[in-house]
């Protein structure tokens, strides 16, 4: 049922290489570099229910550190122990109170609530450790935020693309990166963007949307975002109330995709879009000749700012402290080079990662973050 290897972090010489200038006062040769390893899988092909995931879409720890699974096929959250022990199920589909229909996204805040979105069953859902309903946070009918990351309090971190009209009639999409507390205007804006909507360009809509942005959130509110885009690495930082505290910028890398890479980027775009039922697009994507610079980023509970290189195709991590200065890399092996759609939740209890189009079936891999 659930496979467990005891492995380590491996120190390793750190090579320097393309990019590598332009980091900043932080750079200094000889930054180390470590391998992280699976340490734990959940999940099965077939079998026990409990450990089959229909479609995984998002991952969690409480702050008990048990981990959250959102499947999205199967309309609940699966909680397991920090061992991989199954231990409860939280929700089921439907549509009445507390039920879900359909859910794309999950977050756990620093209360401990587990927020869970669901526009087609209300909206924004929240949930006690135990999986107890406390109701909905906020009624999100259309547009709702996606990428949502818990912040201090009850607060959460969101990315929103609105499609709205213009002085003129014109449809203008307005995204943007905020904090939301309560209600279904953000407190604080910490990115914004203005472009016309053509339904006809999903790659524009995409891109400069809500595929615009990496970002993430800390348990005191502060919040780090980079431009998904093949020509910039720069990270910024911002306190809860907006101000900016730190920028890490740079010199980029440029590395071009292999036509396998466009393909399958593209097929698996349109048939995400296609499988929410997204609509009011068209549904062809067309996918950047380069690779992004930043895939990824996660807070650690040691003050460490993890970026993840777009670039590379094993995961590779850059791990910066709060003043911009890099402290390690990490990089995971185990991944292997056909790893573009694994997808990180790193946190201050520890590493999770899943693929989101596997080859054979989903798993969760827990990874060892001892440093």
């Amino acid at each position: 049922m659930n496979m467990r290897t005891v492995c380590c972090l491996i120190p390793v010489a750190f090579a320097a290489g393309c990019g590598r200038s332009g980091m900043g006062s932080g750079e200094t040769a000889g930054n180390p570099s470590v391998e992280l390893e699976v340490i734990l899988t959940i999940g099965e092909e077939t079998g026990d229910s409990n450990y089959v995931f229909g479609n995984l879409f998002r991952l969690d720890h409480d702050l008990q550190g048990n981990i959250l699974a959102l499947d999205r096929l199967e309309a609940c959250v699966k909680v397991y122990s920090p061992d991989g022990v199954f231990l409860r199920r939280i929700s089921r589909e439907g549509s009445g109170p507390g039920e879900l229909m359909n859910p794309f996204d999950m977050t756990v805040t620093a209360r401990g609530n587990i927020l869970v979105e669901t526009p087609y069953s209300g909206g924004l859902h929240s949930f006690s450790t135990d999986g107890e309903w406390l109701g909905l946070v906020t009624s999100f009918f259309s547009n709702p935020p996606t990428g949502i990351w818990g912040g201090d309090g009850i607060s959460y971190v969101a990315v929103r693309n609105e499609v709205l009209p213009d002085e003129n009639g014109n449809l203008i999409c307005n995204p943007f990166i905020g904090r939301y507390e309560n209600g279904e205007e953000p407190v604080v804006k910490y990115w914004e963007a203005t472009f016309p909507f053509d339904p006809s360009d999903l790659t524009g809509v995409m891109r400069n949307g809500i595929r615009s942005h990496s970002f993430c959130a800390d348990r005191e509110g502060n919040v780090f975002l980079a431009r998904r885009t093949p020509d910039s690495y720069l990270v910024q930082g911002y306190r809860p109330d907006g101000e900016l505290f730190l920028e890490i910028d740079r010199e980029p890398c440029m590395v071009v995709r292999s036509p396998a890479e466009i393909a399958e980027e593209e097929e698996f775009i349109e048939s995400s879009l296609r499988s929410s039922g997204s609509s009011g697009v068209v549904l062809e994507y067309e996918s950047e000749p380069y690779r992004d610079q930043i895939a990824d980023m996660g807070v650690d509970g040691e003050g460490g700012i993890w970026v993840r290189r777009g670039t590379e195709l094993i995961p590779t991590f850059d791990v910066y402290d709060y003043e911009g200065n890099l402290k390690f890399t990490a990089t995971v092996p185990a991944a292997g080079e056909d790893s573009m759609y694994w997808k990180f939740i790193i946190d201050e209890q520890g590493i999770l990662a899943y693929s989101l189009n596997p080859v054979d079936y989903q798993r969760i891999f827990v990874l060892d973050a001892r440093m």
